[in-house]
């Protein structure tokens, strides 16, 4: 009888003891990190590492899940909502205190419809500007926009030393090349001249626009092309070094990428805001939304504010064009010296 009773009492305190750790669970601040992309693309990576990287600071219990939308190249509109209903779904079963939704697709398709949503706080990380979302005038949205390094490929034109120089910007067209465009015509670029802002829809085109900037351009920047199309009949993608490479090689103009796949693929030079800086950002975000008291004002959105350096001697030198030895250190300590 005692023995039953000892097994009744110890079976009560297991189920007590799963109840109290299920209760814990719920009680944690919940915080969803929602992606656009895979979990194995380095730029996610590297957004994720400096989110940890805060997090590892935190010092009370909290509850994280990280959702990859897995948008590819290929992906029609089909795709998009079928990955939308996924993603709403895993926030209405999670029920995340904290959304985390980084990229333009996660903002598009997730992070707008929970604007002014009262059991959620809104943390967005996007090129494009949060207006185009209906976050600015939201109460429970801040986050981090990327900016391109603009500032900061003005500084790398100095060292061309010429008084005036004319440029040329060229892109992809979709929604990230759009927002990059945006960036770009924002930018105050005197005592330069900005020629024009072209985005194209297809390998073909794009050749053509580096042709004609060999004809009234001394610097070609070269913003984002992951997926283009490698003509108007041939939607497979271009491969990324090969577009790199021919741009680099055909271009008369010094050609300046802003994401590090350019000097990966091939190119001499790119100036790229840092993933893991933003994911930083993101961290820190997250820890103040954390202290935040019940009913606390969010923090207004900030911009980007890490920048990397890649590039490739060998190319610069080709060109005849040489950067101080604190850029070469700088490509060297982020991994993005390509030799």
């Amino acid at each position: 009888m005692k023995s039953r009773l000892k097994m009744l009492f110890a079976g009560l305190l297991i189920i007590l003891l799963f109840a109290a750790m299920d209760t814990f669970n719920h009680e944690k601040p919940r915080i969803l990190i929602l992606h656009s992309y895979t979990e194995t693309g380095k730029w996610e990576q590297a957004v994720n590492e400096g989110i940890n990287r805060e997090l590892a600071k935190n010092r009370t219990p909290i509850s994280i899940l990280w959702h990859y939308m897995a948008f590819t190249d290929q992906a029609g509109k089909t795709d998009w909502d079928d990955a939308s209903k996924q993603a709403r779904h895993v926030i209405k079963t999670f029920r995340p205190d904290i959304l985390v939704p980084i990229g333009e697709e996660a903002q598009e398709y997730v992070g707008r419809h929970y604007v002014n949503d009262p059991h959620m706080r809104i943390i967005y990380a996007t090129s494009e500007h949060p207006s185009h979302f209906r976050y600015p005038e939201a109460d429970n949205v801040t986050g981090i926009r990327e900016i391109l390094p603009l500032a900061q490929i003005t500084e790398v034109l100095h060292y061309l030393r010429q008084p005036t120089l004319r440029i040329r910007v060229l892109g992809m067209d979709d929604a990230t090349g759009q927002s990059e465009r945006e960036q770009v015509k924002d930018f105050l670029w005197a005592p330069n001249h900005l020629v024009d802002v072209q985005l194209v829809s297809n390998f073909d085109a794009w050749k053509a626009a580096v042709h004609a900037a060999n004809q009234d351009a001394d610097v070609l920047i070269v913003l984002s092309y992951n997926g283009l199309p490698l003509s108007a009949t041939d939607t497979h993608p271009v491969d990324n070094k090969l577009l790199a490479t021919w741009t680099e090689h055909e271009s008369k103009p010094l050609v300046i990428g802003v994401r590090v796949p350019f000097a990966a693929g091939g190119g001499a030079l790119a100036v790229v805001p840092s993933a893991e800086g933003i994911g930083a950002q993101i961290g820190k975000r997250i820890l103040t939304l954390l202290a935040l008291p019940p009913g606390g004002a969010l923090p207004r959105g900030n911009d980007s504010q890490d920048f990397l350096i890649a590039l490739r001697p060998e190319r610069l030198a080709e060109r005849k064009f040489s950067l101080p030895a604190i850029y070469i250190q700088a490509a060297r300590a982020s991994h993005t010296l390509f030799e």
